[in-house]
């Protein structure tokens, strides 16, 4: 698989030679290729994996275009005759619309849906704040026959395969962490959801267990009281006390005239009962024991 930054580099020069061709025939293909682009006329990319962008930082680039003008043409590749979709440029395109612009200078590159989903997302991955979570998502909106050889796609897009695979373990997380995750994508890193895989793979046995026990030690995340990579060894703490209070659950309540008189446990596979009496007799402590043992005898205990 051709790398993705070689692609662009190809799909560039090739536009590059049919704009330098269009100039010496005197044609009005130099319009096709590098033009002023009514903003009005270009949709967001779908492939886009960036949930937030920082106001400041388009601010400050909207100052610098005002200042300097545009440096860099934005990149698009057109979806129908009076639409174009963004590639590469989100932000320089943002800070034309602060500045209240029309239009914006562009290369238009003729690329197919895989190649512009691959090309976004490599564009994307050159900047160093997009978070984790965002490049999940990126890699999440692939089409499925580019996932299935891991290998080469983290080759194309520069990553290390088994960093890869760790962005790929959100797929795994529970929908009301995701949720989390859309509105607010810095909250967890790959590391830590790859650790929050393992650990709801490690208790498929009793999986509702182990997603409350996550979504507690999630809310905690959330909060900021507790560091996401300790938030696995939380949750399995919380599953060893559900344990325990399992194994000595109350079984039955025992009641005498409306009030509480004591209760029947269940602890570590042995029965145990507690009554509120203050006082017994002898006889009526041979009438116990007897009783406990009648019902020993029956297998009953």
């Amino acid at each position: 698989m051709v790398s993705t930054k070689a692609l662009l580099a190809e799909k560039l020069k090739q536009n590059t030679q049919k704009h330098q061709q269009a100039q010496i025939d005197h044609t009005r293909d130099i319009k096709e290729f590098r033009r002023n682009i009514p903003i009005g006329d270009i949709e967001r990319s779908p492939y886009q994996p960036r949930q937030l962008f920082n106001e400041a930082e388009i601010k400050e680039l909207s100052n610098s275009i005002e200042e300097i003008g545009l440096l860099q043409p934005i990149t698009l590749r057109k979806i129908d005759n009076l639409k174009y979709e963004l590639i590469a440029g989100e932000r320089r395109l943002l800070a034309h619309q602060l500045l209240g612009k029309n239009t914006i200078e562009a290369i238009i590159i003729d690329v197919s849906d895989n190649e512009a989903s691959l090309l976004t997302l490599a564009e994307n991955l050159k900047r160093q704040d997009l978070t984790d979570y965002e490049i999940f998502l990126g890699l999440n909106s692939l089409n499925e026959n580019l996932k299935k050889n891991k290998q080469q796609l983290a080759k194309s897009l520069g990553l290390n395969r088994e960093d890869m695979y760790k962005y790929l373990a959100y797929a795994k997380l529970p929908k009301e962490i995701l949720n989390d995750l859309n509105a607010d994508p810095s909250l967890l890193g790959r590391t830590a959801a790859t650790a929050f895989k393992k650990f709801l793979a490690d208790h498929s046995d009793e999986l509702n267990k182990a997603h409350n026990a996550l979504l507690s030690a999630w809310g905690k995340v959330k909060l900021g009281t507790l560091e996401q990579t300790k938030a696995v060894k939380y949750a399995v703490k919380l599953m060893s006390n559900i344990k325990d209070q399992a194994s000595s659950s109350v079984v039955k309540k025992i009641t005498y005239q409306g009030r509480v008189a004591g209760n029947i446990k269940l602890d570590n596979d042995q029965l145990k009962v507690s009554l509120n009496i203050a006082n017994l007799n002898e006889h009526d402590l041979i009438a116990l024991e007897d009783f406990l043992i009648h019902l020993i005898d029956k297998g009953q205990v």
